[in-house]
């Protein structure tokens, strides 16, 4: 899948980031069933707030062509 995945038709895609796998991970409740709903809810606590620590940063580009200096 690595050297050909483009040639494979209607293969599944990953989720781009990481909002997109949570979003992805809080749909599927056979997942969170198999990995039980103590440990799903505070995995998904623990990473909502990791992305939003990583949304809160200003980086180089945003600071280059957004602020004036």
């Amino acid at each position: 899948m690595y050297k050909d995945g483009h040639l494979v038709k209607d293969a599944p895609r990953l989720p781009l980031n990481l909002l997109d796998a949570l979003r992805a991970y809080e749909g599927d409740n056979i997942l969170q069933k198999a990995m039980g709903e103590e440990f799903s809810a505070a995995y998904l606590k623990l990473k909502y707030a990791e992305w939003d620590a990583f949304s809160a940063q200003l980086t180089p580009w945003e600071h280059a062509t957004t602020l004036d200096v």
